[in-house]
Parts: structure tokens; C-alpha cells; sequence
């Protein structure tokens, strides 16, 4: 009699997990408009393309709304093929990522890609102007020799912080044309 109910409980649980999952992994495909990169967009992203006064097209790619989560990618088409992607990234925060105000180190680490692929994955804090607490999440990956793309990623705390399974998988479905 035991046994039965804990199977009716398990089946139960079982059910209701299969009753959600296609609405928890929806995904969609966003292509750059000039045709350069795809990303897989999990559910609640939304890739947002508008034309500024002179017709360029800005991409923005946003989790429900910019200040829950952004992400702004950066194409860097002469990169030295003999430095390691993980240098390059160092490099990067050096020159560029730690002026952001209040920011706080809190990693710079490998970040597999594909089996034998890897990338470069910074983490930091820092503040708005208005002293918002805010993080980043910067991926670097390499396509060829003399390309790499960044992935940067800024967000409240609070939620981007804890969308990080997320942003693995965006930078993860990365794919360069």
C-alpha cells in the first residue's frame, strides 16, 4: 500500500513536470540582420532590431526589459591568432571592462564552448550612476584565427545574476556566418 503511493505521487510528479517542459524550453533562433551570427534565445529574450537616423541597424537583445538583462555583442576582426582567448580576455578587462563605476572582480575563467572548444568568461559587479547594483557577464569566443567575438552581458543582480544557465546557453548557440 506504501509502494502504491508513493508510485501514484512520483507518476503524479512526473506528469505535471512533462505537462511544463515544451512551455520552459522554448527557444528561438535570432539572426543578426546583416547576417553575421545566429544565437538561440531562450524563453523570455527578446532580440530587438531598430534603425538609427543615418539607417544603421542597432541590435539589442534584452531579457524582458534592458535593465533585467542586455546583451550588446562586439565583433574584433584583427585579433592576434597566437594569444590565447583567455588572454585576450584579460587584456580586454584591463583596457576596457574595469572602468565601468564600482566594479568588483569576481572571476575570469574557461568557459567550454563545444567539446574541445573553449572560451573566456569574465564575471564582475559594478554600479549605475544612480548606485544600482548591476553585474556583468562577459564571453569571449573565438571563430577563426583572426576573430573573436564578445558577448556582453549587464543586468540587474538580482535577476541577471541568476540567469546564468541562460547566458551559458546563449553564448553556448553562438554561431559566426
Amino acid at each position: 500500500m506504501k509502494l502504491m503511493k508513493i508510485n501514484i505521487v512520483l507518476a503524479t510528479f512526473v506528469v505535471s513536470i512533462i505537462a511544463l517542459t515544451p512551455d520552459c524550453l522554448a527557444q528561438e533562433v535570432f539572426e543578426d540582420p546583416e547576417g553575421k551570427y545566429t544565437v538561440t534565445l531562450p524563453t523570455g529574450w527578446l532580440g530587438i532590431v531598430n534603425q538609427d537616423a543615418l539607417g544603421r541597424n542597432d541590435v539589442n537583445i534584452v531579457f524582458k526589459v534592458r535593465e533585467n538583462g542586455s546583451l550588446k555583442l562586439r565583433r574584433i576582426e584583427k585579433a592576434d591568432p597566437n594569444i590565447e582567448v583567455i588572454e585576450y580576455a584579460n587584456k580586454d578587462e584591463a583596457d576596457r571592462v574595469r572602468f565601468s563605476p564600482g566594479y568588483t572582480k569576481i572571476r575570469m575563467e574557461k568557459f567550454l564552448i563545444t567539446a574541445g572548444k573553449y572560451g573566456a568568461l569574465l564575471s564582475y559587479d559594478y554600479q549605475t550612476t544612480s548606485a544600482q547594483p548591476f553585474t556583468g557577464r562577459v564571453y569571449y569566443v573565438r571563430t577563426d584565427d583572426g576573430t573573436v567575438y564578445i558577448l556582453h552581458f549587464t543586468g540587474r543582480r538580482s535577476i541577471l545574476g541568476s540567469l546564468r544557465n541562460q547566458t551559458d546557453l546563449i553564448a553556448r548557440s553562438f554561431k559566426s556566418k
